[in-house]
């Protein structure tokens, strides 16, 4: 056996699903996969239920089981109140290991382990939207049977660097657009030492919010209506001045970010592009809500987890913004458009 530390945010603990109160549906749109011990579990459920879930029982494209969704696009055991047959006859423990997990995410680099929560969900992205300490975590100790390899020196730079970037989000002193020009000075020094090279990101021709548009409208949709809004903003010219009516929240957006992508560098040793995915991001919802000119709090909520749920829950739609991003815009095309 060997020791990890997992580390949390503060504010982890602080999530509770707030199941048929929640303003939208985690178990809608998408086809949650089903590990071999809930499917064992599953056939210890007899009656209607059980017939149920049998004929419910699929593979998708990858041979892995899942539930076929209805028509409308639900699971079969949401219900009508937006609870789950499953868990209200059998309790949670009966939950796969995808349901029982959202919003929270993890990921482990070697010994180390860090859980979060995802913005996909309205009430984590609630949660630390409100949450106004600064960016913090705790760790506890677990023991795992194995763990991955990882370039430890390397590792610990990440972390350290990570540190530094949080202090400077939090600097009171500078605009978020002197914040977003300091990261990435830092990170492209990191970039230029890795390489051993100047790093000159991919310099073409002026990229501007049209651009970003389009890479949004080539992905895949859970809510077609939401693609089409993307759509609607494509020839607009939207004032850029809520990156700082609501500073907080993009300095909290990019803290996630950060928190959950940055320490994946430690394997491809690309230090640049999951920075690109934070500012791509507060670029893109900065002009969703000038759309709405003076979004209260609960919209700014909705349109956070609305962009996190559609762009963030696809592998699809990941590797399209990752190759968008690696060769298609240059860091200046991202400060431009802040």
């Amino acid at each position: 056996m060997i020791i990890i530390k997992t580390f949390v945010p503060t504010y982890f603990d602080k999530f509770r699903c707030i199941a048929d109160k929640c303003p939208d549906t985690c178990c809608a749109g998408w086809e949650a996969d089903l590990d071999g011990e809930i499917i064992e579990k599953y056939k210890t459920i007899d009656g209607e239920l059980g017939e149920r879930i049998k004929q419910s029982l699929a593979k998708d494209e990858a041979d892995c089981d899942i539930f076929a969704l209805c028509e409308n696009g639900r699971c079969p055991f949401l219900n009508s109140c937006n609870l789950c047959d499953i868990q209200a006859t059998h309790g949670e423990e009966f939950l796969s290991n995808t349901c029982s997990l959202f919003p929270r995410f993890f990921e482990d680099f070697g010994k180390i382990r860090e859980m979060g929560l995802g913005f996909g969900c309205p009430e984590a992205a609630r949660i630390m939207l409100e949450d106004d300490e600064p960016f913090s975590l705790c760790f506890y100790e677990e023991c795992v049977d194995e763990v991955e390899d990882i370039d430890e020196d390397f590792l610990s730079v990440l972390i350290e660097l990570r540190a530094e970037i949080f202090t400077v989000l939090e600097d009171g002193d500078l605009s978020f657009r002197n914040k977003i020009k300091s990261i990435f000075k830092l990170v492209t020094a990191l970039q230029e030492e890795i390489d051993a090279e100047a790093y000159n990101g991919t310099r073409s021709e002026f990229k501007g919010f049209d651009e970003c548009i389009e890479i949004l409208e080539k992905m895949e949709y859970i809510r077609p209506e939401r693609k089409d809004f993307v759509s609607s903003l494509k020839n607009e010219k939207l004032s850029k001045n809520a990156l700082n009516l609501y500073r907080s929240d993009f300095e909290k957006l990019m803290k996630y970010y950060f928190f959950r992508y940055f320490l994946a560098c430690g394997y491809d040793y690309d230090v640049v592009t999951p920075v690109k995915y934070g500012v791509f991001a507060c670029i893109v919802i900065s002009r969703i809500y000038a759309h709405f000119g003076n979004p209260d709090f609960e919209k700014r909520v909705k349109i956070m987890y609305s962009y996190s749920k559609e762009v963030e829950y696809s592998d699809v739609n990941m590797d399209l913004l990752d190759e968008a991003l690696y060769r298609n815009f240059d860091i200046e095309d991202l400060i431009n458009l802040i």
